[in-house]
């Protein structure tokens, strides 16, 4: 009886000529509701009884738009029989077949593919396709099917400028985003199964986007280390570099010791078969470049926790990210595979002084979390593959300064034992007794933003033999 209720409507609004397009203040109409329902019989009675099948609201949603939205190819193939465009799109470009992508109902696809839907028509916006919302959907069968009639898997969306919010500040006004490719959505997802049909059908495994990052960088950046290591099975080059310098390995080693404070990991790391020390032992199997540098400060990420870390700049080695976390693990890998363990940032900071605590900051999570064993265990590593003791920074500190300026007593008392200069000087005068007491800047940087007083460690110190700087007296203004 309910499956009649439609059909007697249909009737009774013929007979008496009611107006079935009549519309809601917005410009829905009886139809809209129907599809947007799914009511196959309503949708029916109602064309039958003369609504308008291409009828669109104030948003330039039509009652295709809102099949399309809940794949249904029932009611798709309704509405194509009774004449609307299977092309037809929002104002914005988006066609419903793109609409459709994103539900990942293969049957609805293959009804607007049959009617003539353009398989690789692009919205206005990103100029994206219907593939990249697969893609980004996580669809590998409706990829399947919009690959096989003839999807570009190599297609990039299109570079969008978006003005930043600064004024003062020495930046770019614009950043340019965008070049997405299929094969960077799917790796941004993390969809293993999405990079498999892409691969199959030899789609670009090496693409990257507009700032140059690669589908196993895309992939680690987001948590997603399965996707990564398949893409480099899949031949993906290690040693591609977005244009901070940053390769899959630096951000697999950035990764492998992501902080816990208070704050869940990233979506999908607990559920990875691959760890990211895993995927730095693949990857370092598979060539990829255990000194590659970085070649600019990396990009911004959330405070406390790397956003602020002033050693992920110009000259930063997977193996000192490593040394900085006391990330015993990954040292032992980079080691084997000959990292230079004296290979220094542009400020000169060596994987040895950057282990000892030499610029990290209280709000830098990235090795503060690192225990006072772990860093002699980490010096051991990189002094027994050649590491100097007494290098200094590009200001003239050691890594005793750093361990003195922490209060880290184990550690000051292990590289002294191990050789470290007690006395040696930075470029203002100050030795590491000077640091303990909190006389040579803070922690930090050795900015002289903070004065920390570590009594126990000046007490070390001065047991063994230190002595006091004797810095430049400060440069006066002139009157």
């Amino acid at each position: 009886m309910r499956a009649l209720i439609p059909v007697l409507i249909a009737s009774a609004l013929y007979a008496q000529k009611a107006p079935v397009n009549t519309v809601d203040p917005d410009g829905t109409t009886a139809l809209h509701w129907a599809a947007r329902n799914n009511d196959i019989a309503a949708a029916t009675a109602l064309l039958k009884a003369g609504a308008n099948p291409k009828a669109a609201n104030r948003y330039e949603v039509t009652p295709l738009y809102l099949a399309a939205q809940n794949g249904s190819a029932p009611m798709i193939q309704l509405l194509l029989k009774v004449g609307v465009d299977p092309n037809s799109a929002t104002n914005l470009g988006e066609t419903t077949l793109m609409t459709v992508a994103r539900t990942g109902n293969v049957d609805a696809a293959k009804v607007l593919l049959d009617a003539g839907a353009k398989v690789d028509a692009r919205e206005q916006w990103h100029d994206e396709t219907a593939l990249m919302w697969a893609a980004a959907e996580r669809h590998p069968e409706m990829m399947r099917l919009l690959i096989a009639r003839g999807a570009d898997v190599n297609a990039h969306s299109k570079a969008n400028q978006w003005e930043r919010q600064t004024t003062a500040e020495p930046r770019e006004k614009w950043l340019p985003l965008g070049g997405m490719t299929p094969v960077l959505f799917a790796a941004r997802e993390g969809c293993v199964a999405c990079i498999q049909v892409l691969a199959d059908a030899k789609a670009d495994i090496n693409s990257q986007d507009l700032h140059q990052v690669s589908g196993p960088v895309m992939a680690i950046i987001n948590g997603h280390f399965d996707a990564a290591a398949l893409l480099i099975d899949r031949g993906a080059n290690p040693n591609l570099a977005d244009d901070t310098g940053r390769t899959a390995l630096f951000s697999a080693v950035d990764f492998s010791t992501v902080p816990q404070d208070n704050r869940p990991a990233p979506p999908g790391i607990v559920e990875q078969e691959v760890s990211a020390l895993q995927l730095i032992s693949k990857l370092i199997e598979k060539g990829a470049n255990v000194n590659a540098q970085l070649t600019k400060q990396q990009p911004y990420r959330a405070k406390l926790d790397r956003g602020n870390d002033t050693m992920l700049t110009t000259g930063t080695t997977p193996l000192l990210r490593a040394a900085k976390a006391g990330d015993i693990a990954a040292i032992k890998l980079l080691l084997a595979a000959k990292a230079d363990v004296n290979l220094a940032t542009r400020p000169g900071i060596t994987p040895l002084m950057a282990a000892a605590g030499m610029g990290t900051k209280e709000e830098d999570t990235t090795g503060r979390f690192k225990t006072e064993d772990e860093i002699n265990e980490a010096i051991d590593l990189l002094l027994g593959a050649g590491a100097n003791i007494n290098a200094k920074g590009a200001q003239g500190q050691t890594a005793l300064h750093a361990a003195a300026q922490w209060g880290y007593d184990k550690v000051a008392e292990h590289l002294i034992a191990k050789g470290a200069d007690v006395n040696a000087k930075d470029q203002r005068g100050y030795t590491p007794l000077d640091a303990a007491r909190g006389e040579a800047g803070g922690s930090g940087g050795f900015d002289g933003s903070r004065k920390d007083v570590h009594e126990t460690t000046t007490a070390l110190l001065l047991k063994h033999g230190a002595e006091p700087g004797t810095p430049a007296a400060p440069r006066r203004l002139a009157q």
